[in-house]
């Protein structure tokens, strides 16, 4: 019996020293894979300076409350017509956009802007946030 439970015991113990090992090599894979991609974006970066740029302004497109295809043709300079909620991290609110038209726009340095109604984004935002503080104003007299 206590012959079991020591072969048991040194079982578990190759058990769970081979699953350290597998452990350690696939994090150093993972780690290898992650150093190469970053190797890479990087080269693409340099390659690209635009890059950058663009996926910056996909992410903001996309936390603003744009769907994946919108972003897609505003990252390619199509004018949108988009009716539907807004989020501003800035205000940490949503603003109602009824029929708005959005594109996102170059400036000579070749950076992006995204637009409402042929103004940023966050005059937009501000725009919007100012209205809703005049109409709860004028709701309270």
């Amino acid at each position: 019996m206590n012959d079991q439970i020591e072969r048991l015991h040194t079982d578990m113990q190759k058990m769970k020293n081979n699953h350290a090992r597998e452990l350690n090599r696939t994090i150093e894979q993972h780690q290898q894979e992650v150093s190469n991609l970053k190797r890479i974006l990087n080269k693409a970066y340099r390659w690209f300076p635009s890059l950058k740029r663009f996926l910056n302004m996909e992410r903001e497109c996309l936390e603003y409350g744009f769907n994946a295809e919108q972003t897609d043709k505003l990252l390619h300079g199509q004018r949108i017509n988009y009716s539907g909620w807004l989020h501003s991290n800035e205000y940490r609110c949503n603003a109602l956009a009824d029929n708005v038209s959005a594109q996102v726009i170059r400036d000579e340095k070749r950076n992006l802007f995204l637009q409402i109604n042929e103004m940023p984004i966050t005059q937009w935002f501000r725009e919007q946030f100012e209205i809703g503080q005049n109409i709860k104003t004028r709701t309270k007299i």
